[in-house]
């Protein structure tokens, strides 16, 4: 059986019981799951649907971890007897309270990557994960250069201008 299948049947359900299931898409984040499913009042779950037996790639895992962390339930389905305990539980959730386990099919925690420990030390990187290292300020210098000026013109204006400036 193909995910479409899957999916047509759980769109068919949600409806039935006065949901609906959006298709997710986005041109800027890959891996979001495919389906917003929502449900009066005010619930809201995101729902991967797959063929029997697939798994969700690692991306996949990653941007359920982050849903999760943001307090959405998320949800796989890869099989059709999943789709009616999926919706009763939806329905039977408050929000705001944890959402029951076992729903839907197992996924694997997702891995936490480490840096190795001979790699230094994170208070050896700046704010975008560079190494502090001293720059030559005359490598600097070409950066304010206009076209057609030098950097030996450049510095030596900016030298005159600071020194008649005081």
């Amino acid at each position: 059986m193909r995910e479409y299948v899957v999916e047509n049947e759980f769109v068919k359900a949600v409806r039935a019981a006065g949901g609906v299931a959006y298709k997710l898409t986005s041109q800027t984040a890959n891996g979001l799951p495919d389906r917003l499913v929502l449900f009066f009042p005010a619930k809201t779950v995101f729902v991967e649907l797959k063929a029997p037996g697939k798994m969700l790639r690692p991306l996949q895992r990653k941007r359920r971890y982050q849903l999760m962390r943001l307090g959405f339930p998320v949800l796989c389905i890869d099989r059709l007897s999943q789709i009616k305990p999926c919706i009763q539980a939806i329905l039977d959730w408050i929000p705001g309270t944890p959402f029951p386990d076992g729903i839907g099919a197992e996924i694997p925690e997702l891995e936490m990557a480490s840096l190795p420990h001979d790699q230094g030390h994170l208070d050896d990187l700046d704010d975008y994960g560079e190494t502090y290292e001293t720059e030559d300020p005359s490598v600097l210098a070409g950066f304010f250069c206009l076209e057609g000026e030098s950097v030996e013109d450049e510095c030596q204006d900016q030298n005159g201008k600071r020194g008649d400036a005081e």
